[in-house]
């Protein structure tokens, strides 16, 4: 594959299209039933030309399972979700201070029961559509303003940058581009480079293909299908043309939290919080750079091995590759069951005692979180006072910025977008120690500024 600039077949009319999910057939290749090998052989080599019903009809397990739906809390998360919460047509409204957002309703939509939500989105029975309360409009306009959003969630994007060049990602959204999506979102195009009968899982999409640069042969081909969504990567919004684009290295000091800080911090890739002046990055949820180096990662296990474990159908008996990428391995028998054949050694003797010793590791990853969410709290009023009213040395006061922008940097990306602790369970090693870097930094924010 080049991963310099797009390659051929990326532009796959939708595995799974309806559902709408990344990935959707990520590991179909290594798995097939006899059955289903059979009828791979007899289906065409154009992967191009099928449809999402003709996969779903060649892999009916795959499909099955990547169709399932992940509810939490009351409402849809994960990759099924993403159908519902991007791809509805943008409309424009007017709010109350006279600017304009961007509100979105979706056809698709059919959940009738009109309770459950997707992501800020609750579905109106009455319309049968999705809509976006006022309350959810600032948060949810954001990265939809631009048609670089889909650069990490559909393949298709890949077909409109090979047409129109890196500029594409900071164009504006419109209707036509999202009608050239063709409905696919987290599709098996994103995974698969063809059929996936023949075809295994790798890296497809350009953003991160790109990005990676020499990085990308560093990393198995079952870590880079999933990382090259799950990554620490916050560029979208800054690519105006390719040149900007060749410009930028996010791996070029390494995978670890203080590599890929300081990376972005030389691209550009920060916020300037107003009342302080800090410098932020924004390492989102940097799975595939934390599972480098970690116990896992060592032993050569994927997020593949985990997340859509080898399961076997038990109506037919087939084994087949679990599609359900966003359901937890914690209510996944199979995936507890693969969990054992290193984690016996420790003492654990059932999938209950492996859940117990993760769901232990969460919580108290969520007990630090909490505790370093109050010293935040502190230390950003410090600096604020400091930086608003004067009296303190400027040197002082900006290693104090300095110091906050590194310690948020480590607290940020070892969270992972999840206050609940359950990100630890990639690298429990690196997220005692990044959150402890990040609380000494903070302690000597104290006791500079207190």
């Amino acid at each position: 594959m080049d991963r310099k600039k797009l390659f051929t077949g990326v532009s796959i009319v939708s595995l799974c299209t309806a559902i709408g999910v990344v990935g959707a057939l990520v590991g179909c290749a290594p798995s097939q039933s006899k059955a289903e090998s059979g009828a791979a052989e007899a289906a065409t080599q154009e992967a191009d030309a099928a449809t999402m019903e003709e996969w779903g009809s060649r892999y009916p397990l795959q499909y099955g399972s990547y169709a399932e739906e992940t509810i939490k809390s009351g409402k849809y998360e994960g990759h099924y979700a993403l159908k519902q919460k991007l791809l509805a047509p943008a409309v424009r409204v007017e709010r109350a201070d006279g600017q304009t957002d961007t509100k979105l309703v979706n056809p698709y939509g059919t959940y009738d029961d009109g309770e459950v939500i997707v992501s800020g989105l609750k579905y109106d029975s009455a319309s049968k559509q999705w809509v976006v309360e006022d309350s959810q409009l600032d948060d949810l306009s954001g990265t939809r303003e631009r048609q670089g959003c889909f650069a990490c969630k559909s393949s298709e994007f890949n077909t409109v940058y090979n047409e129109n060049g890196a500029g594409v990602f900071t164009e504006k959204m419109t209707p036509e581009f999202i009608d050239s999506l063709n409905g696919q979102v987290w599709n098996c195009g994103t995974c698969h480079d063809g059929d996936p009968a023949t075809n295994a899982p790798d890296a497809q999409l350009t953003y991160w293909t790109q990005l990676a640069r020499e990085s990308f042969d560093l990393l198995d081909p079952g870590e880079r299908v999933c990382g090259q969504c799950h990554n620490s990567l916050d560029y979208r919004s800054r690519i105006t043309d390719q040149d900007a684009m060749d410009s930028f290295s996010p791996y070029q000091y390494g995978f670890d939290v203080e590599s890929l800080y300081h990376a972005a911090m030389e691209d550009g890739i920060y916020t300037v919080d107003e009342d302080t002046g800090i410098e932020l990055s924004c390492l989102d949820h940097p799975d595939v750079e934390f599972l480098q180096g970690s116990v896992m990662g060592e032993l050569g296990l994927t997020c593949i091995d985990c997340h859509m474990p080898e399961t076997t159908d038990d109506a037919s008996g087939a084994t087949y590759t679990y599609h359900n990428a966003s359901a937890s391995p914690l209510e996944n028998e199979t995936a507890l069951e693969y969990c054992l054949t290193c984690h016996e050694k420790q003492g654990i003797s059932s999938t209950a005692d492996m859940v117990d010793m993760v769901q232990a590791k969460q919580a108290e990853a969520a007990a630090t979180i909490a505790e370093l969410d109050v010293k935040f709290e502190a230390a950003y009023a410090l600096i604020k006072d400091a930086n608003q009213n004067g009296g303190t040395d400027e040197a002082v006061l900006q290693q104090a910025r300095d110091d906050y922008s590194l310690a948020e940097a480590y607290y940020h990306a070892t969270k992972g977008g999840r206050a609940d602790g359950s990100k630890v369970v990639h690298n429990p090693m690196a997220t005692q120690n990044y959150y402890a870097q990040a609380g000494n930094l903070l302690d000597g924010i104290a006791t500079s500024l207190g």
